[in-house]
Order: structure tokens, then C-alpha cells, then sequence
């Protein structure tokens, strides 16, 4: 196949930290009392995040035989993206920046940049004037950023993701086995000036908490899981002022989703939720150079490339550390895992169209990459070229659609979505969000599919733009795009 799909290395991790961070359980006092390097987002200037895109590919019908070397994936990815002229984004007054940082890194140090936030750089001032907007869309702001001070590498590729403050431990699993950068965007709700804050697994309702409280935790995280993992962790602690305490389980999750997207700063992205851990071996491939440099050429030729979804058969602790085992023994293991059915299919029993398109049964037996056509409700967790990745619709809180819609997006602007034959990703087990409920009692549920199929409408129209506070500018349509990305393949 494909270079970067090729090869099962060896790996060792450290033990999972399964560290339950609430502020009702801090942490030792070694950790309090530990310094903590606090900086600002080294991020591109606004200006210098314009890109626009314009890139035809010719759609495949059928998958194409591959090799197993690096010319034989280029192979593949021009016969799945045929014609394909993606034009480079545009960037401009960021190269000190980045050169900046590139150095800072190479001495295991952080620098400040003079840009506080990614709000600083990309949110739009005018959509704050428009009370309509405001009323519509989350408002969130970024109360506190920390960077990794560890060394950056040219091949890393960035696991994007986002979660709510107490479910921090989850965020710890993927610190575990994802040897490159995490940008995770970290969400509490305020209620008079106070954190609302939930244990799980407890009866106990929700309480609220001083911010400094909530504030010295995160940096006591943010240590640990620097100490510990494997990654380098990138975090935004983001708030909202919510009314309720029960509006406070409605959570902003592609709100959430475009502030780490927007705190991305490598060509590669992985976008995974926080309650799935990659592979280990995926992130090690990717370090080596050859690896990458495939990798980059099939995701600029306009495909995204797919991990398989599965989860265990056990919801409790049983179902971690099987979902932990699979991830760090890799594929063969996980193949074995399957047929003797301690993991399957993700939701296969809940919502097949979910990852039907994926096509297990061909992953099973796979050595090499393969296509697989886009139908509609697919959501497959994907690595893509961050120019290419739009914003995510902001309208779509709670739990429904959220995914579904931003993966419509990429299709209907001509995406092709690749399976990779080695990487895949686990489900690790956690109690059910708060979210589910309060979306269905409010009547959340069926507005949401309301929204959908107007953005679906407009996709297709070929006028669709995503409604988010990050959508003005030249960055319309993503954190590098001015305008969608339209590829030969589109359906509108």
C-alpha cells in the first residue's frame, strides 16, 4: 500500500492514568505545587490564514489495486483524485511567528505569543453587533490557553478535539498513546460568575465552583499529562454563561469543535472525539519521514483518510481496558479482538449509517488503502489536510447531527474518503453525557434535524457557508479557506 499505511511497529506506553479530575478530587500536592509554564497561542495572523482553495479531482467509481510502496500510493491517491490542482494556502506575515516557534521548540520552550487567542484571530466583530447572530450561535470565550513545551516535529499531525471539564481523564487516555500534538478545547459553563461542575458516576447534582479553583486545576492537569503522556497538549479552557443549571448540560460542541480546529497549526489533522483513542502505532508511522511525506500527498489530492470505529462489548471498566489493550497491540490483535468478539462495528445496533460506508469486513483482510463512497449519515473520524477542513455549523448544539452535517460538507465539496489498513480507533467506555437529555427534553431533538436539512439544501445548492462566529473574512468557510473547497467530484 501506501507508505504510510505499511508496517506495525513496536511500541511502548506508559500505564493509563485514569484520573478522574473534578474539583471535588484534587490532585497530590506534589502536583499543586509544581510550576506550570502558562502561555498564549502561537497563532497566524488573520490575514495570513486566507486560502482560497480552488482544486478539481475526478471521482472514482472503484477502488484502484495499490502496492506497498510510496510511488504506488501516489498511484492511488491520482487515480481517486484525477486532475487534481489544489492551490496552496496563502499565508502571509506569519513566518516569524512560526519560525519563532519552530526554535522555541527545538529548545523543549514555549513563547508567548503577541496574539492572545484564536478568538483574537478569527472571530468575527461584526457578527457580535448582530443580536440575531448572537442569539443564535454559542458564546464562548477563552478564558485560559496553555501550549506543550515539548519539541515539535515536522511530521507531527494534530488529534483535534474537544470536551467538557470533567471529563478531563478521557482526554488523559489519548495523551497515553498519541506520540504527536493534541488540541483540545476544554469547556465549563458559568452560572453567576461560577463553574458548573458535575462528578461522574455520582447521584450528587451539579454544584458550582470558583473559577480560580477550576483554573488551578486545569493547570494541574495540564502538568500532569505533560509529565506522563505521550502527546503534546495544546489546551483552551473555554467558558459560557448559561441561565440554568439545567441549561448547562447543553453542551456547544462545534462551538467547541472550531476553537481546536482553529488552535491547529500543522499541514495534517486527525478530528476524533475525545471518548476514542487512536491506534498507538498510527502517530509512530507518522514520525517517520517517508510515511508522512505519502501520507500529506494523498491528503492534498483532496481525500480524507479513514480510521475504523470500534467499540468494546463491555460498557464498564472492563470495556477500557479492552479498548486500551486493543489500541496498544495494534491491528493484529484488534482483528483477533473482533472475531472472538470482545470489540465490534461501532453502533452498528444504533446507527448504522454511521460507519457502514467504512466496510469492515474489507478492513479485516486489508494491506493496502481503499476507497469507499461517500451515503449520506456517514461520520467516520478522519485525518484531512487542515486547509481543506471547513467550520463546523455552530447552530448544532447538544447531541444530533453535529458530526453528520460537517461530513456532508466535505463530501458535497468533493472529498474522497480513503480507508486506512492499519490505523483504527476505540471507543473507551464513560457514562452518558448530560447532553442527550436535556437536547430531547427541550425540544432541542427535532430542530436540529430541521437545521440539517437546510444545510443540506444549501450544500447542494452549492450555497451553503457554515454558521459560526469564525465565518467572515478570509476565513469564510474554514481556518485556511476563504471560499468551500470545490473538487471535480462535488455534488453540487
Amino acid at each position: 500500500m501506501a507508505s504510510w499505511g505499511a508496517g506495525a511497529p513496536a511500541w511502548r506506553l506508559c500505564s493509563l492514568l485514569v484520573l478522574a479530575l473534578t474539583v471535588a478530587a484534587p490532585m497530590a500536592g506534589a502536583l499543586e505545587a509544581a510550576a506550570v509554564q502558562t502561555v498564549t497561542v502561537q497563532a497566524t495572523d488573520a490575514q495570513g490564514m486566507q486560502a482560497t482553495t480552488q482544486a478539481t479531482h475526478a471521482a472514482t467509481t472503484a477502488p484502484a489495486a495499490v502496492g506497498a510502496g510510496g510511488a504506488d500510493m501516489q498511484q492511488q491517491a491520482a487515480q481517486a483524485a484525477a486532475a487534481t490542482t489544489a492551490v496552496q494556502g496563502s499565508v502571509t506575515g506569519t513566518v516569524a511567528q512560526q519560525q519563532q516557534q519552530s526554535v522555541a521548540a527545538e529548545a523543549g520552550t514555549t513563547t508567548a505569543s503577541a496574539t492572545a487567542t484564536v478568538d483574537d484571530l478569527f472571530l468575527c466583530e461584526d457578527k457580535l453587533k448582530n443580536s440575531t447572530i448572537v442569539e443564535q450561535l454559542p458564546q464562548l470565550k477563552i478564558q485560559q490557553v496553555l501550549d506543550s513545551n515539548k519539541p515539535r516535529s515536522p511530521q507531527d499531525v494534530t488529534l483535534v478535539t474537544q470536551l467538557s471539564f470533567e471529563r478531563l481523564y478521557m482526554l488523559e487516555g489519548q495523551c497515553d498513546v498519541w506520540n504527536g500534538v493534541i488540541s483540545a478545547a476544554v469547556y465549563i459553563a458559568l452560572l453567576n460568575g461560577k463553574v458548573v461542575t458535575v462528578e461522574l458516576n455520582s447521584n450528587q447534582d451539579p454544584r458550582l465552583t470558583d473559577i480560580t479553583e477550576v483554573e488551578r486545576k486545569f493547570k494541574q492537569f495540564h502538568q500532569l499529562a505533560e509529565a506522563k503522556g505521550l502527546c503534546k497538549l495544546d489546551l483552551q479552557l473555554v467558558s459560557q454563561t448559561v441561565e440554568s443549571i439545567w441549561l448547562s448540560a447543553l453542551y456547544p460542541v462545534n462551538a467547541m469543535r472550531n476553537r481546536a480546529l482553529a488552535n491547529a497549526r500543522t499541514d495534517a489533522v486527525l478530528l476524533l472525539d475525545v471518548d476514542f483513542w487512536p491506534s498507538a502505532e498510527l502517530s509512530e508511522l507518522m514520525q517517520k519521514p517517508a510515511k508522512y511525506e505519502s501520507l500529506m500527498k494523498t491528503l492534498q489530492a483532496g481525500a480524507a483518510v479513514v480510521l475504523p470505529a470500534y467499540e468494546t462489548g463491555d460498557p464498564g471498566d472492563i470495556g477500557v481496558e479492552v479498548a486500551r489493550e486493543a489500541v496498544l497491540e495494534g491491528k493484529d490483535a484488534a482483528v483477533k479482538m473482533f472475531w472472538d468478539g470482545r470489540i465490534k462495528a461501532f453502533h452498528t445496533d444504533r446507527y448504522e449509517a454511521g460507519h457502514r460506508a467504512t466496510d469492515y469486513k474489507k478492513w479485516l483482510q486489508a494491506s493496502r488503502p481503499y476507497n469507499i463512497m461517500y451515503e449520506e449519515g456517514f461520520e467516520p473520524y478522519v485525518i484531512i489536510s487542515r486547509k481543506f477542513v471547513p467550520w463546523y455549523d455552530e447552530r448544532f448544539v447538544g447531541y444530533r447531527k453535529n458530526k453528520v452535517v460537517h461530513l456532508l460538507y466535505l463530501s458535497t465539496s468533493g472529498i474522497q474518503f480513503m480507508v486506512h489498513p492499519r490505523a483504527f480507533t476505540v471507543h473507551s467506555p464513560h457514562p452518558r453525557a448530560r447532553t442527550w437529555k436535556v437536547t430531547h427534553k427541550t425540544g432541542l431533538w427535532d430542530q436540529l434535524a430541521e437545521i440539517y436539512d437546510q444545510a443540506k439544501t444549501g450544500m447542494l445548492a452549492g450555497t451553503y457557508i457554515p454558521v459560526a462566529m469564525y465565518s467572515c473574512g478570509g476565513h469564510t468557510a474554514g481556518p485556511q479557506l476563504a471560499h468551500r473547497p470545490t473538487f471535480a467530484s462535488a455534488q453540487a
